[in-house]
């Protein structure tokens, strides 16, 4: 089979395509065993088949890592936006609010940053992540680093857990989440590291309502006790494209 269900979670897991999957010409059938959207028709959706054709162009010659997920650590506690979150000492971000239609995909692009110890009074570890979001689904890159400067890092996602798409600080990182608004919340996550030319891609069926906000932002975590200026305040968004 080319597909693989794990029944608690609903995750679709299907066969990695190969290094020289060529999706322009692919069939039918190729796209379905691998999981992957097919191109929309040119005279119905022309502005969709142009971004397909930019995104296909742009993954052609990739590695598709077939994924792994760690559905046992799934169930952190999701991120909130800058608007709702923790104090801007400890997240920055934008999130934007849209209730007359849907938010429907995000396309998402970002540099994975290196990170410095910053000694506290209350631990040796500093935790720091990136996240996006598309309503409740987000994806994170959660790092440490500690006073010997060792840095970690891992990617994430809501309902999903730990993904085995490899990342490392100065990585630059980008894909897709897609929502669809049917009953059963269908979502797919297509996500590359560029640096290392390689992708991952997998669905579930998350249960979410259709996505109102789309976010992003910078978070650093376990400084709750820790006041200014011990800690020097994370950078503000201060443009959005």
């Amino acid at each position: 089979m080319s597909e693989k269900q794990a029944p608690e979670k609903k995750v679709r897991l299907y066969a990695p395509a190969p290094k020289d999957f060529d999706p322009f010409a692919a069939t039918k059938q190729d796209f379905i065993k691998h999981g992957l959207p097919m191109r929309p028709d040119p005279q119905m959706q022309p502005g969709m088949a142009a971004l397909w054709d930019r995104q296909a162009a742009r993954y052609r010659g990739f590695d598709h890592i077939k994924p792994q997920p760690n559905t046992t650590t799934a169930q952190k506690k999701p991120v909130n936006a800058f608007g709702l979150g923790p104090s801007p000492i400890q997240s920055c971000g934008y999130q934007l609010f849209n209730t007359s239609a849907p938010f429907t995909a995000l396309f998402i692009s970002w540099t994975v940053p290196n990170l410095h110890f910053t000694p506290t009074l209350t631990s040796n570890i500093n935790l720091f992540h990136t996240f996006v979001g598309l309503g409740f689904l987000d994806i994170h890159v959660e790092m440490t680093v500690d006073s010997a400067q060792n840095v970690t890092c891992q990617l994430w996602a809501q309902s999903i857990g730990n993904i085995n798409l490899p990342v490392r600080p100065g990585d630059v990182i980008s894909g897709s989440l897609c929502l669809q608004t049917n009953p059963a919340g269908t979502a797919s996550y297509f996500l590359a590291n560029e640096t290392t030319a390689q992708t991952i891609n997998f669905v579930f069926d998350s249960g979410y309502p259709p996505a109102v906000t789309i976010d992003a932002g910078v978070t650093r975590s376990g400084i709750l006790n820790q006041p200014y200026p011990h800690w020097p305040a994370l950078g503000l968004f201060t443009s959005m494209k």
